[in-house]
């Protein structure tokens, strides 16, 4: 296992794929810092706890940009081995795929995390540097340290869901196609027709939908859409259906890898 952990190590951190996306991470996350606490400013100079907890998540659930370069990480870490067959040379010096698979989820759950604590950081520096007084104070509330850690587990589980939809697809092209309109188009089309009155009983499923209920570990106000929708979930059991929708994906892939030839 150990050996296996090294070398899924070396090959991520060697990719140069990882290091672009963890670039333009870096970048998009000081933007959409910087952008989201200037408009949290208010002209009396008050500050929004919404705008806080939204800087310092990247923007989760209004801009889909940073979570989706996490999950690219998790699709190249194994998409890569099948479209230039160099899956079988890994097989082939790790017979037993219960490691390769467990050695893989891991690495890109570490540096996933490592990146996710990163940018954080970057977001808390950005905020308390130009959001003045007010934002000093809504950032270092305790609902903030929740966001952070809720913003990092979310990244973490992207990550691993880019993974596993490369390891089950074995295409890039599919897997990377599904990261992105799933919860960019797919989520909101289900959620559309759950509203319908023809799914009343229904309606209340939207709120489990995956990446809807994963965005509530990153909220800080817990209001029922105006609209008659289902009451939002708790930070804590929107990040538990995420987390669990996860590691149902990464379990299926594993199954799969088990069983499948290269």
């Amino acid at each position: 296992m150990t050996s296996a952990l090294r070398y899924e190590w070396v090959r991520l951190t060697t990719v140069r794929s990882t290091w672009w996306l963890i670039g333009v991470s870096v970048i998009a996350q000081g933007v959409l810092a910087l952008v989201l606490t200037l408009s949290g400013k208010s002209r009396d100079g008050s500050f929004a706890a919404d705008a806080g907890a939204l800087a310092l998540s990247g923007g989760t659930g209004m801009v889909p940009l940073v979570f989706v370069f996490m999950g690219l990480i998790g699709v190249f870490a194994t998409g890569h081995e099948y479209r230039y067959g160099t899956i079988r040379a890994s097989l082939t010096a790790f017979p037993r795929r219960t490691d390769l698979w467990a050695a893989k989820a891991l690495v890109v759950a570490t540096v996933a995390a490592v990146v996710g604590v990163l940018l954080t950081a970057e977001s808390l520096g950005i905020g308390l540097l130009v959001g003045g007084p007010s934002a000093e104070a809504v950032f270092t509330a305790s609902p903030m340290g929740r966001v952070a850690a809720g913003y990092v587990v979310y990244l973490v589980v992207c990550a691993l869901f880019g993974l596993a939809l490369a390891g089950i697809a074995r295409n890039v092209p599919a897997a990377v196609a599904l990261l992105i309109t799933v919860p960019v188009i797919i989520e909101g089309l289900v959620s559309v027709i759950l509203g319908m009155d023809a799914f009343g009983s229904a309606r209340s499923l939207s709120a489990y939908l995956p990446f809807t209920a994963g965005e509530r570990m990153m909220a800080v106000t817990a209001e029922t859409p105006l609209d008659g929708g289902p009451a939002p979930l708790r930070p804590l059991t929107g990040g538990l259906v995420f987390t669990a929708y996860g590691a149902a994906l990464l379990a299926l892939w594993g199954a799969l890898f088990a069983k499948r030839d290269a």
